[in-house]
Formats: structure tokens, C-alpha cells, sequence
């Protein structure tokens, strides 16, 4: 049997151990650390349209400059207007077409990056850089592919409506209003 003295000495021995152990634990659980922080925010697009060159800017205008009354077969008109990415992140656009009846169907359009228009009494033009395929049907896709203009970025287009000389005589007296659309975007 053990004696007290054995069982004292195996008790001190046991606390030593356990004691020894934790000095051991916490010598290894020395931490240390240090972090980093970072900000974002999401940038804006900003479509806008104004008159060439210089604006003002706005989310939507009358394009007057194309105006023409009494149309007849092979009259054109010419405008200037610009695009503008107002926002903080540069941006594609597209353009496309719209028009109602007969009339609106039968109007065609070219579009020209930079340059100017010139009109006399029936016909217009337009200088600068064709964009795409001439003559395009109004009520279409226009600019389809999506220009660059980065953030701040202006550019300035010509647009050249036409109606064929192939026009048909059903359309004397008809009247139409065209809207063209420009889409913004970015990413995928």
C-alpha cells in the first residue's frame, strides 16, 4: 500500500506536470497579427445627348435639325448631334430607329462619326467617317456594334435621313416621327 508520502510526492509530480504542460501551451500561443482594409465604390453611366459639339447635355432633346416638311422622292436632311458619357466608367453605346406607318418604313439613314452637316432646299449631306452600312432602314439597329467613349468623352455624330427616289406615291402627305434611341453599357 502507499504510504502518504508516496501519494504526496505523486501528487506534486502530477501538478507539476500539469503545470508544465500549461507554461509549454502558453509560450506556443503567442499571436500576433495585423490587417489591411480597402475601399470600392461603383462607378455611374451616364448617357447623354446634346447639340454639336459642345451640348448642353441631357437625357433627351428634340433633334430639330432633321425637321423637314414637305419630303418628297430623293430629299434628305441632315442633323448634328453628340453623345455624351457623363458617368465615371467608360461605356459602349448603340443607336437604333424608330418610326411609325407607311412613311416611317420607307425613310432610310446613315450615320457619320464627326464632320458636319450641310442642307440646301432638298438635300443634305453629311462629312466625316460613315459608320456601318449606308442607307440603313430607320426602324433598325443603326450603330450595332457599341462605340467606345470613355468617362467625360463627347463624340459627335451626323445623321443623314433620306427618302429613296424609289418612294411610293402612296406616301404623299404622310407624317411620321422618328426616335432615336441610344443605349449605354459596359461589362458582359
Amino acid at each position: 500500500m502507499a504510504t502518504d508520502r508516496s501519494i504526496r510526492i505523486r501528487a506534486l509530480l502530477a501538478a507539476g506536470m500539469v503545470f508544465g504542460l500549461g507554461a509549454v501551451g502558453t509560450l506556443a500561443a503567442w499571436t500576433d497579427e495585423s490587417t489591411a482594409t480597402a475601399t470600392f465604390s461603383a462607378g455611374t453611366l451616364d448617357l447623354k445627348l446634346g447639340t454639336a459639339p459642345e451640348g448642353p447635355f441631357t437625357d433627351s432633346m428634340a433633334l430639330t435639325s432633321l425637321d423637314m416638311a414637305s419630303m418628297y422622292p430623293g430629299a434628305s436632311k441632315a442633323g448634328m448631334i453628340s453623345v455624351s458619357n457623363s458617368g465615371t466608367v467608360p461605356l459602349a453605346y448603340a443607336l437604333a430607329g424608330t418610326a411609325s406607318g407607311d412613311l416611317g418604313a420607307a425613310l432610310t439613314v446613315s450615320v457619320f462619326a464627326g464632320g458636319a452637316a450641310t442642307n440646301n432646299a432638298s438635300t443634305g449631306s453629311c462629312s466625316g467617317t460613315l459608320l456601318g452600312t449606308a442607307d440603313l432602314p430607320l426602324a433598325e439597329a443603326l450603330i450595332s456594334s457599341g462605340r467606345s467613349l470613355p468617362a467625360a468623352g463627347t463624340e459627335s455624330l451626323c445623321l443623314l435621313v433620306k427618302l429613296p427616289a424609289t418612294a411610293a406615291n402612296s406616301l404623299q402627305g404622310a407624317t411620321t416621327t422618328a426616335t432615336f434611341t441610344f443605349t449605354g453599357s459596359m461589362g458582359s
